[in-house]
This record gives C-alpha cells, structure tokens and sequence, in this order.
C-alpha cells in the first residue's frame, strides 16, 4: 500500500459515522476517529490512554482481551449504564499483531424504532380482538337466521370467512409480538416424532380430502424422539402443513422424520407449484407472499413461516426450504433429538 492510498483510508476512516477504534496489543488506544471522540467523550486527550479509561465500560476492554486467546472478531451488544445508549460492538484482530480495531455503532435510535414496533403491534391486536370477536358472534347470531340459500346467506358466510381470517391474523401478530419480546418460555421434554405427525395427519385430513389431496405420514419408526417443546414444534409444523395444503392443487403432502446422532430430522413434502428460485430465500420473511409468481391467489398473511422458524429455532433448531417450480416444496425442521434409552 502506497502513502497515498493511506492517507485515503485514514479519510475515509476520519468520515465514518461508526466510531473507530484502533488498540494496541497492550490495550492502549492508538488512534481513534471523530466519531469516537463524540461517542466517548471522557477523555480530552485519548490517545496513549488505556482503553479502559477512553470508553469506561469493561465489557468493552473485556471484548478487546477475548481477542488475545485466539479469536479472530468477536460482536458484542450492550447498553451503556449511565447514558443509556445502546451500542453494537465488533472487535477485529488486525494483521501482523498490530492489534486490535474496533468499530462501535450507536444503535439506540433502533433499538427504540424496534420497542416502538413491539408495542404498536402488541396493543393493535390487543385492542382489536374484543370488536372482532363482537362482529364474528354478531354475524353468527344472524347467520343462523338466514335461509341455506340466497345471496343474503352468500354475503353473510364471506363476513364470516373474513372475520375468522382478522382473527387468525390477531393471533399471528400477537405470537410475533411476544417473540419479539423474548417471552415466550420453552419447554425441554422427550417427545415422540411419529406420534405427533399422526396426530397432525388426522387433524388436516379432512381438509385434504375436500380438496381431493392424499396426506399421509411415513414416520413409523416410533423410537424416533424429539428433545423439547412439543406445544411449539405441533404449531411450527401446523403452518408447514397448512401452508403445503394452500399451494398443492393435486397430487400428495408427505410428512416424514428421520433421526440422527443429535438432530431430529421432520420433513414435510408437497408435489405442489414450487417456489421460483429468486423467491426462495424470502419465505421465512415476515409478510413475505410469493402467490402471484406461484400462479395462485391464495389468501394468507405471510407470518405462517416466519413464525415456524421463530419457533423451531426458540429450542435450539433450524427450518430450512428446498424447492423447484413445478417440482413441489420440502421444507425440513431440525430440532434436538432425545437421549436413546438403554
């Protein structure tokens, strides 16, 4: 590297809005940028001081130390005790032991935008469900007093549909908002797979065969057992299958489970329209729909997956998607699987 092209990186370094830190392996700060002297203004004459001193937060120094055993780059969150800003932390070990660099940014403006969210979307669908549930039982009460027939009884069950539809859509919103929260608890219980995929085969079979689809399980191995909250993974798969069921217009849905040394693997298997390739990394996205490159109008909120993913990886799992237009969909749930008894 050139002189010139250092004084470039100094500039562009000297114009960040993250602050920038550069520490010496003995922990002393060598050079910082202006946005480090405004972040932690302590100090009038940093340079040459121990870090300590310049940013007065030991998990910092801590982070700085961490990299001297071995690691490469550590990140770290926290919020400042006195200010109460709260910042994202990254440590990177510099080449030929010159030290350590750390790029602080100030993140308390979203973390606020972000608990703003949560609220707004925790008291919407709080404030929302005493009116709808007093619509739905209104529109019920007058739907039984409605003829089978005619086009005030048409009018009445699509009220119906959608205030049902409002309704799930509260309770989607809602187990986001506590998700988002982090207060959802979780449970930790030796579960059998086969038998809670025979039990979900039950609960949707009605609903496949009145839109002529066969769903059927091949988990028969019932010493296959799942280590934790079984409440959680039923609901995660729920939106797997109901989603399934949404986009295969003919042919099968096929729910299987294979176990391995530490993993439980579930699949779910549909020979319906596929996902484009340019669309498949967005499912697990919240309000993300993909219906008009499927081909379909199907109705849906978009939060189905999102929330299947939240849930498997609450216990320590993944959910992740294989797919091919005209090819159907897999999606597999990874979860811990249970001790083998003796």
């Amino acid at each position: 590297m050139t002189g010139d092209e250092g004084i470039d990186h100094v500039e562009v370094l000297e114009r960040l809005e993250d602050a920038v830190l550069l520490v010496r392996p003995d922990r002393i700060v060598g050079w910082l940028n202006p946005a480090a002297r405004g972040l932690f203004e302590t100090i009038d004459q940093p340079v040459g001081r121990p870090l300590v001193e310049v940013v007065r937060d030991h998990r910092i120094d801590a982070l700085v130390a961490r990299l001297a055993e071995g690691e490469s780059e550590e990140v770290l969150d926290i919020v400042m005790p006195v200010s109460g800003r709260a910042l994202n932390v990254r440590a990177v070990l510099l080449a030929s032991g010159a030290g350590v660099g750390l790029i602080v940014r100030d993140a308390t403006r979203l973390r606020h935008l972000e608990t703003v969210r949560q609220q707004f979307v925790a008291n919407l669908s709080h404030e929302l469900r005493t009116p709808l549930a007093g619509l739905d039982l209104a529109a019920q009460t007058l739907a039984a007093q409605l003829p089978p027939e005619g086009d005030a009884r048409i009018f009445m069950d699509r009220i119906l549909q959608e205030s049902q539809r409002l309704a799930a859509i509260l309770v989607n919103l809602a187990q986001l908002s506590a998700l988002d929260a982090e207060q959802m608890t979780v449970d930790r219980a030796p579960f059998s797979v086969s038998y809670l995929l025979e039990e979900l085969v039950e609960r949707y079979q009605p609903r496949a065969q009145a839109a002529g689809l066969v769903l059927r399980s091949e988990a028969g191995d019932q010493r296959i057992a799942a280590l934790g909250d079984r409440a959680k993974t039923d609901q995660a798969l729920q939106n797997v299958v109901d989603n399934a069921l949404k986009f295969t217009p003919q042919g099968e849905i096929v729910l299987s489970a294979t176990g391995g040394e530490s993993l439980v693997q579930i699949s779910v298997r549909d020979s319906g329209v596929g996902i484009p390739p340019q669309d498949l990394p967005r499912i697990f996205e919240r309000f993300y729909k993909v219906d008009r490159a499927r081909g379909r109008q199907v109705s849906g909120t978009g939060l189905g997956l999102s929330i299947a993913r939240h849930l498997i990886e609450l216990q320590g799992g993944r959910l992740v998607a294989e797919s091919q237009p005209g090819s159907g969909t897999t999606l597999r749930l990874f979860i811990p699987r249970a001790p083998i008894a003796p």
